[in-house]
């Protein structure tokens, strides 16, 4: 069995967890799964500003978490000496393109690896003041990402109430789009965005009959689509019972 390569990383910034990006309708992009071993994974984020120095071929190369102002994803920028990437999509594309150009080769490496994600002590700085951690939702082929929840006694809500927010990605229309649910005061909501554009709004009483009213995936409740009914949320809708609250996060000040 090949060993995982090793790499001296030091974490130069820890950067902040962002309520619009870490737990809005983008979260999915900002939270990356990492395994460890064959048991255990953990949800880690990209926190906006944080900034990393990798040593590799007695070369520092350090590495920053920026925010696409028009996507609201994660771009990483990696520099060293007077080598700069630029803002690039993945951590991955950001090293080799500052390594190659320091180097003039096609060495290429793990973006995950530089950032120190599989790095046990790095991922402890990286979650320790973290209140909540998205749940990820496998449904077949389709990953619904809770990243607010929020309880009402509401029997149709199955515990979940005001503040709650999940998303799922599917085609609509022929066009893969983001469908961003939430619960209001006293109703639910569903937006659907391709590239950014609205395409559709709705309102209705209960996350069912709001997808009965669109009319795809019909395979489900829509109580299973807006996640309220995984295991897990559940789980964290019974912790909320003794606090009434909502749960978003916690950012450094």
């Amino acid at each position: 069995m090949s060993k995982k390569r090793q790499y001296t990383i030091t974490l130069l910034a820890k950067g902040i967890i962002s309520e619009d990006l870490h737990y809005g309708i983008y979260a999915r992009n900002w939270w990356e799964l990492c395994k460890f071993d064959k048991t255990n994974a953990n949800l880690i984020p990209y926190r906006l500003f944080m900034s990393v120095n990798c040593y590799l071929n007695n070369k520092n190369f350090a590495i920053t978490v920026l925010n696409n102002e028009q996507t609201q994803n994660p771009c990483f920028c990696c520099v060293c000496d007077d080598k700069d990437s630029g803002a690039q999509p993945s951590a991955s594309v950001a090293i080799n393109e500052t390594y190659n150009q320091t180097f003039g080769n096609k060495t290429k490496y793990s973006g995950l690896a530089v950032m120190g994600f599989d790095n046990e002590s790095i991922v402890h700085e990286l979650i320790a003041d973290v209140q909540f951690i998205p749940i990820f939702i496998r449904l077949d082929k389709i990953l619904i990402v809770v990243s607010k929840i929020g309880i009402s006694s509401c029997e149709e809500y199955y515990g979940a109430g005001l503040g709650y927010l999940s998303t799922l990605i599917t085609k609509y229309n022929g066009k893969q789009s983001l469908f961003v649910q939430s619960i209001l005061e006293d109703e639910c909501s569903l937006d659907i965005y391709y590239e950014g554009i609205k395409l559709y709004y709705n309102k209705d009483t209960t996350p069912n009959k709001i997808w009965e009213t669109i009319g795809i995936l019909r395979k489900y409740d829509g109580v299973t689509l807006f996640g309220i009914t995984n295991s897990y949320v559940q789980q964290k809708l019974e912790e909320l019972k003794k606090n009434n609250n909502i749960i978003t996060c916690t950012s450094d000040n």
